[in-house]
């Protein structure tokens, strides 16, 4: 990864965390005011459905998936998350961002955003992490066929690590930063819906060209 880093912005009731990379920033909200950081930045939502669907704004209006890309400038997409990952993707001309549980990354979604992006760098949001994100055997089985490096065990117990498998799928060298903090942990800052939550965090790129 460079130093690029994640910010904590407090801006009057609102406080999200924010990273800039030249014309690309990307954001990704906190309890505090999750309200007004969405009218204040405005993102194109979709209608989430733990796919492996990228929808191209530039020619679909749907909005039906767990991803979506422009090229068309001053536009912010949005995704909902609660324990899942967001992943940021960006290059010269295109900004894109993708929902990853681990449904949609068994289907391929990560994969699928790298096609469709090429010559792309990345970020990762928060998310659930190994740390907390227990999940079952037989899930453990299907998710090791592709992402062994993303399983830790700990005396008959199976944890899952997202980052590691969407990282394995989008390549290391790619990688610009990501928010290292897991949303079940800290209850300060996120919704989790492995902590019983109704309401979502929200991650929101914006391309300011």
């Amino acid at each position: 990864m460079l130093n690029v880093s994640w910010q904590l912005v407090h801006d009057k009731d609102i406080m999200f965390y924010q990273l800039k990379w030249k014309e690309t920033t990307v954001l990704y909200s906190t309890k505090q005011g999750e309200a007004a950081f969405l009218r204040k930045f405005n993102p194109i939502l979709l209608h989430q459905i733990h796919s492996s669907t990228i929808v191209d704004l530039d020619r679909d209006h749907k909005r039906i998936g767990d991803g979506m890309v422009t090229r068309r400038k001053n536009y912010a997409l949005g995704i909902k998350v609660a324990d899942c990952l967001p992943v940021y993707l960006f290059n010269a001309e295109r900004i894109c961002i993708i929902h990853c549980g681990w449904r949609s990354i068994i289907r391929g979604i990560a994969k699928q955003a790298s096609t469709v992006m090429r010559n792309y760098k990345y970020i990762l949001g928060a998310s659930i992490g190994v740390c907390c994100y227990e999940v079952r055997e037989d899930l453990v089985e299907s998710f090791s066929e592709k992402y062994e490096n993303a399983v830790v065990s700990d005396n008959q117990r199976y944890f899952l690590d997202l980052k590691a498998a969407v990282v394995k799928d989008l390549g290391e060298r790619y990688l610009l930063a990501s928010l290292d903090l897991c949303t079940k942990c800290h209850s300060e800052y996120f919704y989790s819906y492995r902590r019983g939550d109704k309401k979502r965090n929200y991650a929101v790129i914006l391309n300011n060209m």
